[in-house]
């Protein structure tokens, strides 16, 4: 029964309804509550009938529309998703925006909106890394949004990156300089650098066996490597992702450059089809695949800083651990000798 418990929490992290629903016919065959599985299997019939929906609202807004209002469709369909309040929502959400962007509309305002929302989708999803380039993005596109430079420094404070922190605040704070929440942001970040300095100036100690052991202070950093852990896991599947689009996008660049003219060719907008120009869809696909070449290597480099990160994590915490170990020897020895 271990197992199925297992295979349903991993179809429900997947997000894919038919994962979903074999995993509870499953956990139904192998003897769970069948009326709480006919519940979730109810439950997850109004959810795909009403992303059906969703996806039928996008189309009819979008079909017959210009690429802007097509990307406010999108938007607002995200920022709907979101009020739900769970991940499964937020992944919904994730594709909306994205999908928004996708579009490739030429209002720089909404554009950066979409990067804004998307980012503070990441964060919910805990995608730091992502959400950081995300901002960067929007703030590029809209410099005055507070909002943006907020969530990047919140987004870098999850990463421990507390100066990146601290620079996404001033550069805000050079928007609107008496802004509260980037005020106290920005001093949080500065707690945190002072506190990170410290504890590495601790840490030289308790390798040198000339500090206490701390049994809060080690509980919080293995509560840190149990984050930085999640964060390398869900960075690693980014990147999974990432060169699976790209792949795909090479394929389906191949298909539509061995295309004839005189073929229709159907775009994926979000969870619809429109029929585009080829020469459109060969110059987006074009722009996605260099978008994610430029994309794959930073993400590569932040996966790699966060592997590091999440060692020395580990050697801090086994550096206390055997320090501790030390002084328990050490105690046992004194009170045997007397």
């Amino acid at each position: 029964m271990e197992k199925v418990g297992e295979r349903i929490e991993k179809a429900q992290e997947s997000g894919d309804p038919e994962q979903i629903r074999a995993a509870l016919v499953d956990a139904k065959a192998a003897g769970a509550d069948p009326a709480q599985i006919d519940q979730a299997l109810a439950e997850l019939d109004r959810a795909t009938a009403a992303a059906v929906g969703r996806a039928k609202e996008a189309e009819s807004q979008g079909s017959n529309s210009d690429p802007r209002s097509r990307a406010e469709a999108f938007k607002k369909q995200g920022n709907e998703r979101l009020k739900d309040g769970t991940k499964s929502a937020a992944r919904e959400a994730l594709e909306f925006f994205t999908s928004g962007l996708e579009v490739c509309c030429d209002d720089l305002v909404l554009n950066s909106q979409l990067h804004g929302n998307r980012a503070h989708t990441r964060m919910m999803l805990r995608q730091f890394v992502e959400a950081v380039d995300d901002c960067r993005k929007a703030i590029e596109l809209d410099p005055k949004n507070l909002k943006n430079y907020f969530r990047a420094a919140k987004a870098s404070l999850h990463l421990d990156l507390c100066r990146n922190g601290i620079d996404f605040c001033e550069a805000g704070l050079k928007q609107a300089p008496k802004d509260a929440d980037l005020i106290k942001l920005r001093d949080a970040c500065g707690e945190k650098l002072a506190a990170q300095q410290q504890r590495r100036t601790e840490r030289a100690a308790v390798s040198s066996g000339f500090s206490e052991f701390n049994a809060d202070e080690a509980i919080a950093v293995q509560e840190k490597v149990q984050g930085l852990n999640e964060q390398v896991e869900n960075l690693k599947m980014s990147i999974g992702r990432k060169q699976h689009q790209r792949m795909r996008s090479m394929l389906t660049q191949q298909s539509v450059t061995e295309t004839t003219s005189d073929n229709k060719l159907y775009q994926s907008v979000g969870r619809c089809f429109l029929l585009g120009e080829k020469s459109t869809i060969e110059t987006e696909l074009k722009t996605t695949i260099e978008e994610i070449d430029t994309e794959l290597p930073k993400l590569t480099k932040a996966h790699q800083e966060l592997e590091k990160r999440k060692d020395d994590a580990e050697r801090e915490l086994k550096e206390m651990v055997n320090a501790f170990q030390q002084a328990q020897a050490q105690a046992g020895r004194a009170a045997s000798a007397a």
